[in-house]
């Protein structure tokens, strides 16, 4: 088995577990350890196969397994990154020590090298093609709030979706609300909303997805392993292009 199939067996490997464990968050927004412990025993096995066939160096190996721990856990815990989504990444760099090479692939580069850290820059990329479904969405439907238009929808007050945050709400003193930084309904709002349209007060609230990251990670996954890093490759290209 050459370290070609085995990066292609990893890749396949990693794919198929994001995307059990994303379909897993959307449903349930909890994604069991048993995912990430799977994962990691499995590149574990394949590390050592790899090392075996083609020695890589376990320096660099290491360090980037505690430079993406350090980066995941400071997420987690000062940027609001999900629980899932750092062990995610986590596994990433134990499943991949070295970024993964098809011969052929990746088309542009290899960023910085680190292939869990591709895989979260290319994951944030995403974010403006979600905007722009939200914008085409809220013009067809006339929804033309400036800011809101950009980052959710307008439903009925009474009728939340589950797993959707608010951008507006009414507060104890019955007064409307407005944030950006969508707000997880409880029983008190969810009733001051139904009252408040009950009321004639308001019709409809602004309400914005609140979709696990870990979802983009499978598109950032693909990226990585055909493409490389983009964002590394367009602040490269625009550094050229601003000295030359």
């Amino acid at each position: 088995m050459s370290r070609l199939i085995i990066d292609v067996v990893k890749i396949f490997i990693t794919l198929f577990i994001f995307i059990k464990a994303s379909i897993h968050d959307l449903r349930e927004r909890e994604v069991p350890d048993e995912f990430w412990k799977f994962m990691v025993t499995v590149g574990l096995i394949l590390d050592i196969v790899q090392y075996l066939m083609e020695p890589y160096d376990l320096t660099l190996a290491v360090v980037q397994f505690i430079l993406i721990f350090a980066l995941a856990n400071f997420m987690f815990y000062v940027a609001g990154f999900g629980g899932a989504d750092a062990k995610a990444l986590i596994a990433l760099s134990i499943m991949f020590p070295v970024y993964p090479d098809f011969e052929v692939f990746p088309l542009v580069n290899k960023g910085v090298g680190i292939f869990a850290f591709s895989v979260l820059s290319n994951s944030v990329i995403v974010a403006p093609f979600l905007a722009l479904y939200f914008f085409i969405r809220n013009m067809r439907e006339r929804n033309c709030r400036l800011l809101y238009r950009f980052i959710g929808v307008r439903v009925d007050a009474d009728k939340i979706p589950r797993f959707y945050n608010l951008l507006e709400y009414v507060d104890e003193g019955g007064k409307l609300v407005r944030t950006v930084r969508g707000i997880e309904p409880d029983d008190d709002i969810l009733n001051r909303l139904k009252e408040a349209k009950e009321r004639g007060i308001i019709d409809g609230v602004w309400v914005t997805p609140a979709l696990p990251f870990l979802v983009f990670m499978n598109f950032g996954l693909i990226v990585s392993a055909v493409f490389g890093d983009l964002l590394v490759w367009a602040i490269t290209q625009i550094m050229t292009l601003y000295m030359i």
